[in-house]
């Protein structure tokens, strides 16, 4: 494969997530309405989809040591259609959060899919140096995504975004089909055999490296993840901004997330690793003040809640690609167990962010939403200076 190539595969197989939730926030007030679910309920189509895009990898990551990455990586895109199809028709609430559970399944098989092509095809440097390239190449689709969402909903109703979803579903089936070969330096015939699996996931998770990017990674996306799933009932029924505006907020995330892979790419040529992500955790310290003293003072409004989420965000720019090729680095041999594994604690640390602000939810007020995102956001600050710079640097192990 050449590298754009990878990159394009890289970016479609890691879009399926974004797609699955951005495209999907503006329309969460109308689902609500036609559906006559509180908040809790409504908050579970995208909670499922997080948990089943968690825990699956456990399997997946293994299933693409084992197969190969272009057989579970064609599946991923195949059940991400699937579900969107399914969810798109959905009579009931309970059908749409069946339909997200099978998109969960579709999102991780393709993300770990493409994790572990990175990590076929590079050593540490280069691989994150190629994730960054993909992660701004995602930023540059995305960033009009929210805003695509609202306008979705405004015109066609809500049920026109997961019909988009699967209309790019089946772009990445074709795409696979016709492009894509087996990346994996050799397959695994015993990575699905119960016993070595566990095994080798208890090893991985001993790793000091691989603690230390995964908590990094998992801080930050359960942030981003929390504010995401709850921000629209509060800019759009308390501060009464409108669907689109709500989507230029979330898609001005998505342009501070691409400022922060373009700081990536330069500060890890002349810095390094370690000390790029050093100076990203001042930024989520920053952004985490914003988040925590406006709350404090009772002075939130969009505009502060708006100007530290972009500031998070361009702080996991940096964050993410380096985290998501360090924790895979020590494991060669189970690159994709590696990236399952640590997969799922993101996804499960978003599982139960997502769920604590829907239970937690109070109308018209913000604080919920601005001290959890802004604790998470703390935390991601500080493993950045601690444990990263202590544990980040390994070299292949296993």
């Amino acid at each position: 494969m050449g590298p754009a190539l990878v990159v394009l595969v890289v970016t479609l197989a890691t879009a399926v997530q974004p797609l699955g939730t951005d495209l999907y926030l503006t329309a969460l007030p109308a689902i609500r309405n036609e559906y006559h679910a509180p908040v809790s309920v409504v908050q579970l189509t995208l909670a499922v989809l997080v948990f089943s895009f968690g825990l699956s990898q456990l399997l997946w990551g293994p299933a693409s040591d084992r197969f190969g990455r272009r057989p579970v990586l064609l599946a991923g895109f195949a059940l991400y259609a699937g579900g969107a199809l399914i969810g798109a028709l959905a009579p009931t609430i309970e059908v749409l959060i069946a339909a997200r559970f099978v998109q969960g399944l579709g999102i991780a098989a393709s993300m770990v899919c493409g994790r572990a092509i990175v990590r076929d095809l590079y050593e540490q440097q280069r691989g994150t140096h190629v994730m960054t390239i993909a992660m701004s190449t995602l930023a540059t689709m995305t960033m009009l995504v929210p805003v695509a969402g609202a306008l979705l909903t405004e015109a066609l109703g809500w049920r026109s975004t997961l019909l988009a979803m699967a209309l790019f579903g089946l772009g990445g089936v074709a795409l696979v089909l016709l492009r894509v070969p087996e990346t994996a330096r050799a397959l695994q015939p015993h990575a699905m055999r119960l016993r070595p699996l566990f095994a080798g996931y208890g090893r991985i998770a001993r790793d000091p490296a691989f603690c230390s990017w995964t908590l990094l990674n998992s801080c930050g996306y359960a942030a981003n993840f929390g504010f995401f799933s709850s921000s629209a009932y509060l800019f759009i029924e308390t501060f009464g901004v409108s669907r689109v505006a709500f989507g230029l907020v979330i898609g001005g995330a998505s342009v501070a997330y691409l400022a922060g892979t373009f700081l990536c790419r330069r500060w890890i040529a002349s810095q390094g690793i370690t000390a790029s992500v050093r100076r990203a955790g001042l930024l989520s310290l920053l952004a985490a003040a914003l988040f925590i003293v406006p709350q404090l003072a009772g002075a939130h409004t969009q505009f502060t809640l708006t100007a530290a989420l972009w500031l998070n965000l361009l702080a996991y720019g940096i964050h993410q690609p380096c985290g998501h090729v360090g924790m895979a680095t020590p494991f060669p041999l189970q690159a994709g167990a590696a990236s399952a594994l640590g997969g799922f604690i993101f996804a499960a640390a978003a599982f139960l962010c997502g769920t604590w602000m829907g239970v937690m939810f109070k109308s018209g007020s913000a604080a919920v939403l601005s001290l959890t995102t802004g604790t998470l956001v703390a935390a991601t600050g500080l493993v950045a200076l601690t444990l990263v710079q202590r544990h980040g640097p390994r070299v292949a192990t296993a």
